[in-house]
């Protein structure tokens, strides 16, 4: 049912692999970049048929009180917004099925965004905006492209967490570049042991979720 895993290079990859060590489902592993245009490129260049039926998997922010650090969700659907005008894609309801039976996890609106979003008054207008629960940065660009997408996303930071903003340390083809990682620490200490504090329990979340889709 699934040709693919897709999943950001880095931390969360680590966390797939993993957990899919002895899986046939870790030959389906495809790692992407951060960001939705370093992402739209890369599926341009690899020219992937459109008809393969996809599953992304990852980390993505909450913008609303419903979902917390730890929180596993299944997109329904996912938007963006392009100058104001808010377009949204629907993903495969036939796949989410198959994966709600498995996770028992809820479904709900994702947005993509350009940037990341690190803090509390950006997440609460776009909640305003969108009425999206959960934010992330390449999910619209998947299912602008392929036919068949399902998202699961683990909730890594709350809707009124401030996080030191990282944006300036994304490469323009998508890959974090550390010593950035540690300057923007290092100005904003205490936001970063939130941000690594989460980090930590979403991706213990994301592997144990991971386990139990290979069963």
């Amino acid at each position: 049912m699934i040709d693919y895993i897709f999943v950001c290079d880095g931390e969360e990859l680590k966390a797939l692999q993993k957990s899919l060590f002895s899986s046939d489902l870790k030959s389906k592993i495809f790692p992407i970049p951060i960001g939705i245009n370093p992402v739209n490129n890369l599926l341009k260049n690899n020219r992937i048929p459109r008809e393969k039926s996809i599953l992304l998997i990852g980390l993505g922010g909450s913008l609303s009180p419903n979902y917390s650090v730890g929180d596993v969700v299944i997109y329904e659907s996912c938007c963006y917004l392009d100058d104001d005008n808010l377009v949204t894609k629907n993903c495969d309801s036939q796949l989410n099925k198959y994966l709600r039976d498995r996770l028992n996890c809820p479904l709900v609106k994702g947005l993509t965004t350009d940037t990341l979003i690190s803090q509390s008054s950006q997440k609460k207008s776009l909640f305003q905006k969108t009425s999206a629960s959960i934010v992330d940065m390449e999910s619209f660009a998947l299912l602008n492209y392929f036919q068949s997408v399902s998202v699961i996303r683990v909730v890594s930071d709350n809707y009124d967490d401030d996080l030191p903003d990282l944006n300036s340390a994304i490469t323009f083809d998508g890959k974090l570049n550390n010593r950035k990682v540690a300057i923007a620490f290092l100005k904003e200490p205490w936001k970063a042991v939130k941000l690594i504090k989460n980090a930590l329990i979403s991706l213990r979340k994301l592997s144990a979720i991971v386990q139990r889709l290979k069963n």
